[in-house]
């Protein structure tokens, strides 16, 4: 774009003299393929992906569909309809630099969509929308050109004359329907899976009328892509093959903000009804001109700052809104903190941010009621994240203000409020010199840069073009797997690398995965739970990090048994070894979500195997246990004689883990009804005790907070409420209400467990994988152990339950009885000053020294000895005076 002014008025003479507002033109697209064409409504996802690894934030309308194109489950329904919240921050799809510059850019957007899974195909496609944007909407036939696919010689796939002949019938001149080629007419969801060929409707946004069929796809800001079809019926194999699909599907979308804008007759999509609102609050905060429309490079003058800040209010409410933390999203804190800037730049206010989130709330609330329901929590992040920065403005970034007067260069980096930045820098000059000589950054610097001082790869990129170094950057991703591998959790005596050889030998020979699902099968007989013992087979052991597998192709069970031999020779000196033994099926739990495993035994014919840790990987799941060297003989001849055994857990252990996974879940609950904004970090759920760690942005738990909690939780307990589970995919899981996710958490597409404990006034209702008890009556009793506050954010509480909790609260009440009878002998003198010194301090260290004692009790007993020591004190005043006189 020109430095030049440019105002381009785009004239209405095509479209429709009414002006609509932007909810009723949302709501018509929906209610046609609603109510005239059959189509069931799904509502939005939300903007974080919590199923896909793959895609930072939804970034199109197709992606909750996703499990469905790869078969993981069935559709909804034939017929699907809805308007999905989008974010283009990241990757392939990234907007963020673009937005204030032009006209229809923006970080977050809505994509009206329409989905056929298995019904109609490219004829009802393309009349669908054509009826919709020349009938209903009333859009000028003359406007609009469609585009479909020329075809691939390289990949072997044919034109899409079927597509091109369908908009022939539908009446579309022939000059105006465009083939073009793969990057513009062919869908593809990633590497491999479900793709197509795709037609797009462009609109010509001008009133002449003039064929421009030849600027097609040419950038033009007043001809764009409005609605794209898109047609599943291929697959792309992981050879790069592409084969056609059994079951065709129908993929559209259709970007709201340029439709309103369209519908409207407004020159940019900033001059609608959805943007028009923010600008005019931003006006009275800050007592500035109004917006005027224009468009400049420099992105500090006034209007693109309008621009800016009224797009980035939207997707920082909608993301936050829908759980996204940015602690977890670098790229969210960058666009608050570049927000902040702008506020305060442009527009000489602090505390636009949270002011706008109203706006944005009342916008938008009709079509997706979760702003309006998560809006406090949404002002409260914003605030805590301003606060963050101001602090962070005055440490790390004067230190760095420093560095940059000495090297103006340096202006430009991105991130300079990285608290790891300057002492970063100062590392990389002081080997400068050396690196000079080859003019490269070398992965092994760039991951030092990285690992020690906690840069991001976008940040040591720039520092090394300002020192004119060229950044080996696939070294530096090698260095970076490395770490992954040996930071990665869950492996403990086996080696990341050795364990990838294993999983490669098991997926070679066909080892099938366990068959782990018995973990969840048990009873209650009324009075206690029962855990059936089950039948299973050695598929194969772990012995000092290498595999042996039983009944492999290479392998008999007499090689299998010499192998095992010739491992244990190798390590004479060793008094036991760790063994790892894979099953085919097994009903011990592994640690996931928090909980521990199980522990148990794996009993054959003539031994038993004490499992005392249970692992899972890549499906297979891996029972760890100590082998004596005395029994190697015994176990060698074990194998020998078969693989069968029986596998049990031990249930006490199990027991109190299943109750106090479900008192976790309470706490969460309450936690999160007590607080305006909070999530949970991590949890332990052992079978004693449970800690769980939780961010609440600067809020803190009062001693009467927790004091109530614990109440309330009690009450839970005694009202005996059913626990609840049932088994959803990852759709369905969408469609439920108040769902708890852990932020940045991956859960998978089906199969998803969701517990609900449905407690008076508060619903508990979180996916979780997790064993749990089925009525709350089970807990007996709950009672905190500790709070602590770490920062200005983190908190921590460790609880029990059942008889852990009882004893811990008994022998709180007991420390309050012996206060209350210090106090009495106090006050009556029946105790000399001397003597209750020395008691109280005994009850205070004891307090400070016992861990198991009730929490909420400690601290009463600890405030009622305070108030004592003040009396006494008070008292010796008064004799001091007394005597003096």
């Amino acid at each position: 774009m020109n430095c030049t002014l440019l105002i381009r008025m785009y004239s209405s003479g095509s479209l429709p003299t009414i002006k609509k507002s932007a909810k009723l033109i949302r709501n018509e697209f929906l209610d046609y393929f609603k109510k005239d064409l059959s189509h069931n409504f799904v509502r939005s996802s939300p903007v974080i992906s919590f199923n896909d690894h793959t895609v930072a934030f939804v970034n199109a309308g197709m992606n909750q569909f996703k499990g469905v194109f790869l078969d993981y489950y069935d559709a909804p329904g034939t017929k699907v309809t809805n308007s999905q919240k989008c974010i283009r921050i990241t990757g392939k799809h990234n907007d963020l630099n673009t937005v204030g510059n032009d006209s229809y850019h923006h970080t977050f957007f809505e994509m009206l969509g329409n989905w056929s899974f298995g019904d109609y195909f490219k004829e009802e496609a393309c009349r669908y929308a054509w009826d919709l944007l020349t009938k209903r909407y009333g859009i000028n036939e003359e406007s609009l050109y469609v585009t479909y696919f020329g075809g691939d010689e390289k990949l072997e796939l044919p034109a899409d004359l079927e597509c091109r002949d369908v908009w022939l019938s539908i009446g579309v001149k022939k000059d105006k329907i465009l083939p073009f080629g793969l990057q513009e007419n062919f869908w593809e969801m990633g590497v491999s899976g479900p793709c197509g060929p795709c037609t797009e409707i462009h609109v010509d946004h001008t009133k002449q009328l003039l064929n421009r069929s030849a600027e097609i796809n040419k950038g033009y800001s007043n001809l764009t892509e409005l609605w794209n079809i898109v047609f599943i019926q291929y697959e792309r194999l992981l050879n790069g093959a592409i084969v056609p699909l059994s079951k065709h599907h129908v993929d559209t979308g259709m970007g709201f903000e340029r439709l309103v804008a369209l519908l409207q007759g407004k020159q940019s999509n900033y001059d609608t009804d959805l943007f028009q609102p923010l600008f005019k609050s931003i006006q009275r905060y800050a007592k500035v001109p109004e917006y005027k429309g224009q468009f400049y490079d420099n992105a500090d003058e006034l209007d693109s700052g309008y621009r800016v800040l009224a797009d980035h209010s939207r997707m920082i409410t909608v993301a936050l809104a829908d759980g996204v933390v940015p602690e977890h999203s670098n790229k969210l804190r960058r666009i608050i903190r570049k927000s902040i800037d702008i506020g305060e730049k442009v527009f000489k206010k602090q505390g636009i941010i949270p002011e706008l989130s109203y706006v944005v709330a009342e916008t938008l609330g009709d079509a997706y009621p979760e702003l309006e329901t998560n809006l406090k929590k949404v002002q409260k992040i914003i605030r805590f994240e301003e606060e963050l920065y101001k602090k962070l403005r005055s440490t790390s970034g004067e230190k760095w203000n420093k560095v940059v007067e000495k090297r103006p260069s340096l202006k430009g980096v991105t991130e300079w409020l990285a608290p790891g930045l300057v002492d970063g820098y100062k590392y990389l000059q002081g080997i400068l010199n050396d690196l000079k000589v080859d003019n490269v950054l070398p992965g092994c610097v760039a991951f030092k840069l990285y690992d020690t001082y906690g840069l991001r790869v976008e940040t040591i990129n720039e520092l090394a073009k300002i020192e004119s170094l060229d950044f080996d950057e696939a070294a530096f991703q090698e260095e970076l797997e490395s770490l992954k591998s040996r930071s990665r959790v869950g492996l403990e005596k086996i080696s990341v690398t050795v364990f990838k050889k294993s999983l490669e030998v098991l997926e070679e020979n066909h080892m099938p995965r366990t068959d782990d699902s018995f973990k969840y099968k048990f009873v209650f007989n009324g009075y206690n739970y029962k855990f059936p013992k089950i039948e299973s087979k050695v598929l194969a052991l772990i012995l000092n990090d290498t595999v042996i597998l039983n009944n492999a192709k290479e392998n008999t069970i007499k090689d299998t048994c010499l192998t095992i031999h010739d491992e244990i020779l190798k390590y004479p000196e060793s008094e036991e070894d760790e063994i790892g033994i894979i099953l085919d099926r097994t009903m011990c739990y592994s640690a996931e979500g928090g909980q521990a495993s199980d522990i148990g035994t794996i009993q054959m014919q003539h031994m038993n195997f004490n499992v005392t840790n249970v692992k899972k990987i890549d499906g297979y799941v891996i029972h760890y246990g100590k082998l004596l060297q005395n029994n190697l003989k015994e176990w060698i001849e074990e194998l020998k004689t078969g693989n069968n055994c029986t596998v049990s857990i031990e249930p006490e252990s199990r027991i109190g883990m299943m109750q106090h996974h479900t008192a976790a879940h309470l706490l969460n609950a309450f936690i999160q009804n007590t607080m305006q904004a909070v999530y949970s970090r991590n949890s332990v759920v052992l079978p004693h005790s449970l800690k769980c760690q939780f961010n609440s942005f600067g809020e803190k738990l009062s001693f009467e907070k927790i004091r109530e909690i614990e109440e309330r939780i009690n009450d839970v307990i005694r009202a005996n409420v059913p626990v609840t589970t049932k088994v959803l995919n990852a759709l369905e899981l969408l469609a439920e209400d108040s769902v708890t996710l852990i932020p940045g958490e991956i859960y998978p597409y089906k199969n998803i467990r969701l517990v609900e404990i449905n407690c008076p006034h508060v619903k508990s209702k979180e996916a979780c994988c997790g064993t749990h008890i089925l009525k709350t009556g089970g807990l007996r009793y709950f009672c905190f152990l500790d709070y602590s506050s770490r920062g200005a954010a983190n908190l921590t509480l460790k609880a029990v339950v059942g008889t852990p909790a009882l004893i811990a609260k008994l022998t709180g009440e007991k420390m309050q009885r012996t206060i209350l009878e210090l106090e009495k002998k106090l006050k009556i003198g029946e105790i000399t000053r001397e003597t209750y010194k020395s008691l109280s301090k005994e009850i205070a260290d004891e307090i400070k020294d016992n861990k198991e004692i009730s929490y909420v009790s400690k601290e009463e007993c600890s405030m009622k000895l305070r108030d004592l020591n003040k009396f006494m004190a008070m008292q010796e005043k008064e004799m001091g005076k007394y005597s003096m006189g």
